[in-house]
């Protein structure tokens, strides 16, 4: 009989899901993801997770509750780094021993770790560890290689598929395509390019960003996320900052904020952050600086958290769309930086 892994659709799931699925499926494994953030998922993780944990993994504990009696063994990463200094965030490392600390009773946790950045992990270290969980399902160690490289070379296409090239950037920013689903038309309006920049487990997703990708495309704007840039682009732009910024997926927003910031190309950027979250706020802080110093690209900064609520989130996102919309019929040149809590 087939032996279930669970993945929570929570944190770096966002990142690593077609790889992750793609593995254990080629190894004879049942995988069982998670449903989507619900308000049940979410109101479980408030009451159990531990208060210093930001919201994002607050929403994990919610997850891991929901698939503990449905799988044989729950798969929780360690990752900490793939690059020689940037690292992710700390709590990922730490994770799998917390879920076992807090809850006893949960089914085996398969947790590899990887950490390029602290402790000089190679390709060597990683091969190592994806024979350490393909044992678990399987003895033969020529299928765990075959279902390895099937593995990266889907996650590959997939990042493929999900980041755009710098020419089709510069398509998009001059109105010549559309990145996503077409926005809805508004009589009399011209379409609005937003940039939505924040971590991918946040963008997508739908209940925790309070669906803010719907809202925009029902307000007439086509959207372009952090998650789409050009990863040469972004590097280009924290080359520029007098220190490096080490937090890997803070680089991914900082530096498409700071490219919009700085060459245009859109009418506004909405900026998603997480409450507690300690590098995000660090890179909505530069981000502000940033904003406060270059005004002619409105930027709006939305934390979010259990508390926040979707009729005051839809308030201030229409008002922002608004006062873009007042921005590009009057020409406007100086529009002040928005920070909302």
């Amino acid at each position: 009989m087939s032996k279930k892994v669970g993945i929570p659709r929570a944190l770096i799931y966002y990142k690593f899901a077609t790889m992750w699925e793609t593995f254990f499926t080629q190894l004879g494994a049942i995988v069982v993801v998670s449903p989507e953030t619900t308000k049940n998922v979410r109101e479980v993780a408030i009451e159990i997770a531990p208060d210093e944990d930001c919201y994002s993994t607050k929403i994990l504990h919610g997850h891991i509750m929901d698939l503990k009696d449905k799988v044989d063994y729950l798969f929780v990463p360690r990752f900490g780094s793939k690059h020689k200094t940037d690292m992710g965030c700390p709590k990922f490392i730490g994770l799998a021993d917390v879920l076992r600390s807090l809850y006893p009773d949960l089914p085996k946790l398969i947790a590899p770790h990887y950490n390029v950045a602290k402790y000089g992990h190679t390709k060597f270290d990683f091969f190592k560890e994806v024979l350490k969980v393909g044992f678990v399902f399987t003895k033969n160690p020529f299928r765990i290689i075959k279902a390895m490289r099937k593995a990266l070379k889907a996650d590959k296409e997939n990042k493929k598929k999900l980041i755009i090239d710098m020419e089709t950037l510069h398509l998009w920013e001059q109105s010549a395509i559309l990145l996503n689903i077409p926005p809805d038309e508004i009589k009399d309006e011209k379409t609005l390019k937003i940039a939505l920049v924040g971590h991918t487990y946040v963008i997508n997703d739908s209940f925790c960003s309070l669906d803010i990708r719907k809202k925009l495309q029902s307000y007439g704007a086509d959207v372009i996320t952090s998650e789409q840039m050009p990863r040469e682009l972004i590097d280009e732009q924290l080359d520029k900052l007098e220190n490096r910024l080490y937090f890997e997926f803070e680089r991914e927003i900082l530096g498409t904020i700071m490219y919009f910031l700085e060459n245009g190309g859109v009418d506004g950027i909405i900026h998603l952050m997480i409450f507690s979250c300690g590098p995000d706020s660090l890179a909505g802080e530069l981000a502000n600086r940033f904003a406060l110093k270059k005004q002619d690209i409105p930027l709006l900064q939305l934390v979010l958290d259990d508390l926040t609520a979707e009729a005051g989130m839809k308030t201030r996102i229409e008002a922002f769309v608004d006062m873009l919309r007042w921005r590009k019929e009057k020409h406007a040149t100086h529009i002040p930086t928005l920070r909302v809590s």
